[in-house]
C-alpha cells in the first residue's frame, strides 16, 4: 500500500479536496478491509471506512506526523470501530479464508490451513486484532501499538499470548488428529 505524501498531507489541511480525492482513492479499499476485519459486517465495515474519512477530513490538522499518514488515518479506523462496536452487539463471522490467505504463500496443506484459520478465528478479539495488523495488514510492531493506542510493550505481550495459544491449539489438533493420547 502506497502511503500519502506530505505535500498530498498539507494540500488536505488546507481544504483542497484533490488532496482528499487522492487519499480515499489509495486507502479507501485498505480501511475497508481494516474494518470488515475486525467487525465481520460490509454494512458495518462501509459506515466504519465512511466515517473514519469524515474523521480525516475534520481532523487532518491533528495529524503530527509522528507516524505514517495511512497508520495515522488505520488509528481513526480503529478507534471508529470501538465507537461502532459500544453501539452494537457484534456477531462473530468466520473469516474469509481466500481473503486472508491472499498475501501469503499458500505452502501448507487444505488441512493445515483449515486449521490454523480456524486456530486464528478462535482466539480471543484481543490478540486476533494484533496478529491481524502486524502479519496480515503488515504494520510494524509500534505502527499496530499506534493503531490500537496501546505501549509496543503491551503489544508485544499480546503477540506472544497470542502465539502461545495457537501454538497449544495446533498441537493438540495435532496430537487429536494423529490419536495419540
Amino acid at each position: 500500500m502506497a502511503d500519502i505524501d506530505r505535500s498530498t498531507v498539507k494540500a488536505l489541511a488546507r481544504g483542497e479536496e484533490s488532496a482528499y480525492t487522492t487519499v480515499v482513492d489509495k486507502l479507501y479499499r485498505p480501511v475497508y478491509h481494516f474494518a470488515l476485519r475486525l467487525c465481520h459486517d460490509s454494512a458495518l465495515a462501509e459506515d466504519i471506512t465512511q466515517e473514519t474519512f469524515l474523521a480525516v477530513w475534520k481532523r487532518v490538522a491533528s495529524f503530527e506526523g509522528k507516524s505514517r499518514f495511512s497508520t495515522w488515518v488505520f488509528g481513526i479506523a480503529y478507534r471508529e470501530f470501538l465507537r461502532a462496536r459500544e453501539k452494537q452487539v457484534v456477531q462473530t463471522v468466520p473469516l474469509d479464508e481466500q481473503s486472508f490467505y491472499d498475501s501469503r504463500e499458500q505452502t501448507q496443506s487444505a488441512d493445515d490451513q483449515i486449521s490454523v484459520r480456524e486456530a486464528l478465528e478462535a482466539l480471543p478479539d484481543l490478540y486476533r486484532q494484533v496478529v491481524f495488523m502486524v502479519y496480515i495488514r503488515g504494520l510494524t510492531y509500534r505502527e499496530a501499538a499506534y493503531v490500537l493506542d496501546v505501549p509496543v510493550g503491551t503489544l508485544k505481550s499480546r503477540m506472544n499470548h497470542a502465539f502461545n495459544i495457537l501454538r497449544d491449539e495446533l498441537a493438540e489438533e495435532e496430537v487429536t488428529a494423529h490419536g495419540l493420547p
